[in-house]
């Protein structure tokens, strides 16, 4: 399926600092950091190369242990019918921000710039979830219009769905033509890359939870909500206050 996506990166300063441990709003960096922070955002911006390959599928059948494609795969996703309500489809994609701000990162290491390296790497992270949430949307509006919903996505090693269904995905989509890979150990490369799936009906589950309230990996450094919490999180850092960023720059 071909998808025009517009990928307009936004890269929010305060979600690159998150990354980085500043979680509160009592975590005021210093000018010095917002100055690292605005480099690594001009670099992310010239380097990102956003691509994705994404396909759907019919289903033959669903258990509590997997779901069986029409075409022989089998995904072993258990508990998808609970989590994605009655589909009769799956949509496979992958997606990667491309491999040049990975080298630059690489690059910085070499010489010793390392709180360059870390925010651009931040940034990198930043930039996957916001393409992940653009190319989503563009599959939601493609089937809304078709009188079919698509559910939240999900990927292979979270909350049910095995790691290693990691090598299905990459065998029924064209991952090398976006310059995607995966070692034996179903890693991606370049790392700023991410697979998923999701579920596709007319009656299919589309309620917009968020994607770590079901999530169940406790210590995850990534972790925006609480697993399973009522109410999403409201508060804004100091960086959405009008004014705060050029403040700490000294720029008014």
């Amino acid at each position: 399926m071909d998808l025009a996506v517009a990928y307009d990166l936004a890269l929010p300063p305060r979600e690159v600092l998150r990354l980085q441990g500043y979680r509160r709003p009592s975590d005021t960096p210093t000018r010095e950091v917002l100055a690292i922070l605005e480099e690594a955002l001009r670099e992310a911006r010239r380097l990102l190369a956003p691509r994705h390959a994404f396909r759907v599928f019919d289903v033959a059948a669903v258990s509590a242990e997997g779901i069986r494609l029409a075409g022989g795969e089998t995904l072993r996703f258990a508990g998808a019918e609970r989590r994605w309500g009655p589909f009769t489809q799956v949509g496979l994609g992958i997606l990667t921000m491309g491999e040049a701000l990975e080298q630059r990162v690489d690059a910085l290491l070499e010489e010793r710039e390392f709180p360059l390296a870390f925010m651009l790497d931040a940034a990198g992270w930043v930039a996957i979830e916001e393409g992940a949430l653009a190319l989503t949307n563009t599959i939601c509006n493609v089937h809304i219009a078709r009188e079919l919903k698509a559910t939240p996505r999900h990927s292979p090693g979270y909350a049910g769905w095995d790691i290693w269904d990691q090598q299905v995905l990459f065998r029924l989509l064209p991952a090398e033509s976006i310059g995607v890979r995966i070692n034996d150990y179903c890693v991606m490369i370049p790392g700023k890359s991410l697979s998923f799936g999701v579920g596709i009906g007319p009656a299919a589950k589309v309620e917009q939870v968020h994607k770590c309230q079901r999530c169940d990996l406790r210590d995850c450094a990534f972790r925006l909500a609480p697993l399973r919490a009522a109410l999403h999180l409201t508060s804004e850092t100091f960086l959405a206050r009008e004014g705060t960023w050029d403040r700490l720059l000294g720029r008014s």
